[in-house]
């Protein structure tokens, strides 16, 4: 690999916070901060408790590990192929097809509202920018490290500015008192924790990442304390210049940058919107792609996902991975109402695989305790245990609203069981393996 194409310590945290300053999160964290006012900014810091669980056990076993499959590579050797292919296509695959779609909705919703002769011709003008990043990332690992840096710096600055423009403008309201209720802050870390996931889309990245050992931990902490310090003032700025009801509202982000430039910044912050939708692209394109093709190179899907082009791109993984992506899209129209369900539910998936990786490293410390770990989480096994109690409790507690619950619990239902049947189908008729029987041997044997 060329050294200067690998992926720099900058790239790789762009790439760990890169699923988390989108629209869809923004819309999430300040719809809790309406919710819970203060109580929300703890349930933001419970959650990243949570999150740094993940990050230390994705951390060990991407070192121990180096495999572009992921999470794929660390169940296979773990718990099995069976469990495997849940787990990355329920918790990545799936909560992309949940996920990506309704960040496309905003998009296209912004554009409705600032070029409807666009959307008049073109009815779905996001498809056009899923379709810019399938094409970037065919170009490359330097490309996509180029772009993603970028984007992710202008995100940043951007809601650092509407943060700190927004607790400093002289318009808005007193913050409310310090008045914390551990109970209400509990209630609100299912939606807190939306916030703080994706920091191990990095981990896919690995062979194309320079000196990892050193720098992939370093991304995934630094993006942590970057995403809970942009999310904190943001939403400090929210609670200051919207009211509750705003707040829970359907577009409060655009609300709130009205709220503090007025309507002359709308289209900036439309620009920037639209640009942190591209950032998720960006990143899920490149990630998942390529777990989907470390599945192909392990047998958990069918070899053809296994290809790559001469620039080293999953060509045929992000190929047919992004026409998913419109597949669900397209059917969903303009129904902004389906964001809150299909992100919360995303979550769901997302909790599942969290909780497998944290088993993943807990069996793998038992079973091979002589391994070579270039990075080994602290104070083994508390944060996995910690992970797996308070991941549960998100889990079991998911929906923001009661009459959300059902549509959430059948949309995790329905991705998990579709997975997992055709997991057993596979394994058992396909491949002729048992797949709950631990395959070390095989994830150190893959490409």
């Amino acid at each position: 690999m060329n050294s200067q194409k690998a992926l720099p310590l900058s790239a790789m945290i762009a790439t760990a916070v890169g699923v988390v300053v989108v629209q869809s999160t923004m819309i999430t964290m300040l719809n809790g901060t309406g919710l819970g006012a203060m109580n929300f900014l703890l349930a933001i810091g419970i959650s990243g408790l949570l999150a740094l669980t993940y990050v230390c056990s994705f951390a060990e076993l991407a070192l121990m590990l180096p495999k572009s499959g992921s999470v794929s590579a660390y169940t296979q050797a773990a718990l099995g192929p069976g469990l495997a292919i849940v787990a990355t296509l329920s918790g990545y695959v799936a909560v992309a097809l949940l996920g990506i779609p309704a960040e496309l909705i905003l998009v296209d919703t912004l554009l409705a509202d600032v070029a409807p002769g666009l959307v008049s011709i073109l009815p779905y003008p996001s498809l056009l920018l899923l379709a810019l990043f399938c094409f970037l990332n065919l170009r490359g690992i330097d490309v996509f490290a180029h772009i993603q840096s970028a984007l992710v710096a202008i995100m940043f600055l951007g809601l650092f500015v509407i943060g700190f423009a927004g607790l400093g403008s002289g318009a808005g309201t007193t913050l409310p008192p310090l008045a914390l209720d551990g109970a209400a802050a509990f209630s609100l870390v299912a939606l807190a924790f939306w916030g703080l996931v994706g920091l191990e889309f990095v981990c896919p990245m690995i062979n194309d990442a320079r000196d990892p050992r050193r720098n992939l931990p370093r991304a995934m902490i630094i993006g942590l304390v970057l995403v809970v310090a942009v999310y904190a003032t943001f939403c400090l700025a929210g609670m200051r210049m919207l009211t509750a009801e705003k707040l829970g509202g359907a577009t409060p982000h655009v609300d709130l940058a009205l709220a503090i430039f007025g309507p002359g910044a709308k289209l900036a912050f439309v620009v920037l919107a639209i640009l942190g939708s591209a950032t998720l692209l960006n990143t899920v394109l490149a990630s998942v792609s390529r777990m989907i093709q470390g599945m192909g190179q392990s047998g958990q899907l069918p070899r053809v996902f296994a290809a790559q082009n001469a620039r080293g791109a999953p060509t045929w993984a992000l190929i047919i991975f992004a026409l998913a992506i419109a597949a669900v899209r397209v059917p969903l129209g303009l129904d902004a109402s389906a964001i809150l369900s299909l992100t919360v539910a995303a979550a769901g998936c997302w909790l599942v695989a969290y909780l497998i990786v944290h088993l993943d490293l807990i069996v793998l410390r038992l079973r091979l305790p002589q391994q070579v770990r270039p990075f080994r989480s602290p104070l083994f096994p508390l944060p996995q245990l910690m992970g797996i109690l308070g991941m549960g409790y998100v889990f079991l507690n998911i929906a923001p609203m009661p009459e959300l619950a059902g549509p959430i619990y059948r949309n995790v239902a329905a991705m998990l069981g579709g997975t997992l049947l055709y997991s057993l189908v596979w394994t058992v008729l396909v491949q002729r393996r048992n797949p709950f029987q631990a395959d070390l041997a095989g994830v150190l044997r893959q490409g």
